[in-house]
């Protein structure tokens, strides 16, 4: 076997590789990831450097100053458990912009005034990672031959360096040719690797 196809072999091995670990820390991930939803409030878990750090009672106002719950509750759509009890209340509200990676975000009080606020901070990415990003995809057009095209294909981004991304896609596509003497079609399918920026 030359140099040549050995190193060949190499590079396809360590991509496999790669894939492979790849698909198995999205697999794990996604198995153990906390749930998230989009049609529903749902309380989050406490920053993990946070969790072992003591609560401690400090001097406060009086009163604390509230959002008004029943109106916050109407307006935000906020679960029924939380506009029941009669002791959880609304004291600040925020968006976090979506953000690939996480926001740690802590709610302050103000010790004097009463009112509470949010803050939050958008963790910055690891320099490497895996990632675990699907598309699927359908495309129509008309090509500057008089022709239809139709592509149907799809894409798995598996692994990050950076703002740079690596994946595998394959696509497959059929050509009509509208010329009225001819009734030609052509078809084609494709894979491969691909970097996106």
């Amino acid at each position: 076997m030359s140099l040549k196809n050995k190193g060949i072999l190499s590079l396809i091995a360590f991509l496999l590789l790669i894939v492979t670990s790849s698909a198995i820390y999205a697999w794990y991930k996604e198995r153990n990831k906390p749930p998230v939803s989009t049609t529903e409030y749902i309380k989050v878990p406490e920053i993990k450097e946070v969790v072992k750090i003591q609560r401690v009672e400090v001097p406060g106002p009086e009163r604390v100053v509230t959002v008004e719950k029943l109106k916050v509750v109407e307006k935000l759509k906020l679960p029924e458990w939380f506009a029941k009890d009669k002791d959880e209340q609304a004291i600040a509200t925020g968006v976090a912009q979506p953000y690939e990676g996480e926001t740690n975000v802590v709610a302050t009080l103000n010790t004097k005034t009463g009112v509470g606020g949010l803050i939050m901070k958008q963790e910055p990415l690891s320099l490497v990672g895996f990632i675990n990003e699907k598309e699927l995809y359908g495309k129509v057009g008309y090509t500057s031959n008089r022709e239809i095209e139709t592509v149907v294909g799809g894409r798995w981004l598996f692994a990050r360096v950076g703002k740079i991304k690596f994946g595998a896609y394959a696509e497959s596509g059929i050509r009509f040719e509208t010329d009225e003497n001819e009734n030609n079609v052509n078809g084609q399918a494709v894979a491969g690797l691909m970097i996106t920026y």
